[in-house]
């Protein structure tokens, strides 16, 4: 159901920009094609976080663990900025209900925003994280063949402004004051010490969807282990 109501709401964002057009006004279509490179740029940066996370040792054996992270917090900027930005050019001026003379204009703010918000909630959840994510889990080395010439020097630029520091600044001060790295006292409910080990950030993901071929999960578990 949840599908269907994506593809009738795709089909409505479509329709808007033809009536757009069909009215002379390009300006839709323009800033449609835009909000869908920038989901595309979002999907390439989701699935490399998984890929980078897994093959960070392997990619860079005498770089520190606190590189990874300050790298990860400079990729958050893109998720911040072009989730933001492609949910403002994707709004809709007017979206014409197909078959029928009703269309839904600036008197209908209310219904503009919910159709803008859940289209662009669920396109972006669905195309632009899952979907590369477990692409990136099951085939890191592949994910990272095709996206990390593009993708990754523009996150190493990010990373050496120090975007992020502001952000590295707060979470030392408020973690210091609630004295948040304290265990002590603390009741989680498990034994943690004796929980089993249950793999990295990648095999999570790589998990979303059973494999049932066990030849192909022995093929994925000996690259993992780099057999």
């Amino acid at each position: 159901m949840l599908f269907v109501l994506w593809v009738i709401l795709t089909v409505l964002w479509i329709a808007s920009i033809v009536h757009a057009l069909g009215a002379g006004h390009p300006a839709p279509l323009i800033k449609g094609i835009i909000a869908i490179l920038l989901m595309a740029v979002l999907a390439g940066m989701e699935g490399l976080e998984v890929a980078v996370i897994d093959r960070w040792n392997q990619l860079f054996p005498d770089r520190a663990q606190s590189e990874l992270a300050g790298w990860l917090a400079a990729r958050q900027l893109f998720v911040a900025l072009i989730v933001t930005v492609a949910t403002i050019l994707a709004e809709p001026e007017v979206v014409p209900v197909l078959f029928t003379n009703y269309v839904i204009d600036e008197n209908s703010e209310f219904f503009l925003k919910t159709f803008t918000i859940v289209w662009t909630t669920i396109t972006v959840l669905w195309c632009a994280q899952i979907l590369p994510k477990h692409m990136a889990a099951t085939n890191a080395d592949r994910y990272l063949q095709r996206t990390r010439p593009l993708l990754f020097p523009i996150v190493q630029v990010v990373h050496h402004l120090g975007i992020a520091k502001p952000a590295e600044t707060m979470a030392k001060i408020v973690e210091k004051r609630l004295d948040w790295q304290a265990s002590e006292g603390i009741d989680t409910g498990v034994e943690l010490e004796a929980a089993p080990a249950r793999g990295n950030l990648a095999s999570a993901w790589a998990a979303l969807i059973p494999e049932s071929d066990p030849a192909r999960r022995s093929r994925r578990d000996d690259r993992a282990t780099g057999a």
